[in-house]
């Protein structure tokens, strides 16, 4: 990359989340011009180390964007992060989270930088609930023109489902699947069977179509010992029938509490969404899917456009 090509950067958009830091460099309006990645999330770092983390990883190009803003997400704005940035309650809007940027110093004056407010609200059991970093996501999700309710839901280690009227969060509940597959998989009497995690696109069916049995998980989860010790099920299918019981469990109580009328929208690594869409169309619901790391992209460019940081060129 050249500095002439690195020189049309108007905006540095950091995704900084537990366990990686990713940073897009960005045209005014929103094209991409390069990309950074590095295995340095927030618990790779000491607390007083992120000003010099963050400039060491932005060192290729810094000396060509005197002035170009930081926009950062993420865990970074976490009571483990560079600065503890309060939450937004909910309802929240757009111009809600533009307002409640927070300025930070970690570049000096040389590079002003921000970070993102996450959210707190309400779940469907009336519960409180917060998110960092997805409520990016949710908004390089949202046509422009949004109007009406929305159903989103975020896949990942703790999958979000998001209820918006227009371009405002309305309320969201998360669901801890992908922290208790991980956890049922190495901890547990599973891990003998389910351990490598492979995917097995029969096996992902049948523990979706099991769980709606009666019994409840707790006890469907004991069959992905007994399906592989009674000879009825392959080993190494078994973490696929696990994934299967609790993303099925999951859609079916979040589509029964939500009762989406349209579309649920998707977000994040197309081969996760893939399988919460095989879910939702087994309870009857259509979706749509969005690549989460291009809505990531999308969210801080809109954001910042709101907020009027990126530079003029």
């Amino acid at each position: 990359m050249t500095a002439t090509e690195l020189s049309a950067g108007a905006l540095i958009a950091v995704d900084w989340g537990t366990t990686n830091f990713r940073a897009t460099l960005l045209t005014a309006d929103g094209a991409v011009i390069d990309r950074l990645q590095a295995p340095k999330g927030i618990l790779h770092v000491e607390r007083e180390a992120f000003p010099a983390v963050l400039a060491e990883l932005l060192a290729p190009w810094l000396p060509q964007l005197p002035g170009v803003p930081v926009l950062m997400a993420g865990m970074i704005g976490s009571a483990d992060g560079l600065v503890d940035v309060p939450y937004l309650a909910c309802p929240a809007s757009l111009d809600d989270i533009a307002d409640g940027l927070v300025r930070v110093t970690p570049l000096g004056e040389a590079n002003p930088a921000y970070i993102v407010p996450g959210l707190k609200g309400q779940s469907v059991a009336d519960s409180p609930d917060a998110m960092r970093g997805e409520e990016i996501q949710i908004l390089g999700a949202l046509d422009r023109d949004a109007t009406g309710e929305q159903i989103l839901c975020l896949p990942g280690t703790h999958a979000k489902w998001v209820r918006l009227e227009g371009r405002t969060v309305q309320s969201f509940s998360t669901c801890m699947t992908g922290d208790a597959y991980s956890a049922l998989r190495q901890h547990t009497i599973l891990r003998r069977f389910a351990a490598d995690g492979r995917h097995d696109a029969r096996a992902f069916r049948r523990g979706l179509e099991r769980v709606r049995r009666p019994g409840g998980l707790m006890h469907h989860l004991f069959s992905a010992r007994t399906e592989v010790l009674l000879g009825d099920m392959l080993p190494e299918t078994a973490s696929a029938y696990l994934s299967g019981l609790l993303i099925g469990d999951e859609v079916r109580a979040m589509v029964a509490a939500l009762q989406p009328h349209s579309d649920v929208t998707l977000i994040g690594d197309p081969r996760l969404t893939a399988l919460y869409a095989e879910a939702l169309e087994l309870h009857g619901q259509s979706s749509r899917s969005l690549d989460g790391d291009q809505a990531v992209i999308d969210g801080l460019h809109q954001l910042a456009t709101r907020a009027g940081l990126p530079r003029s060129n």
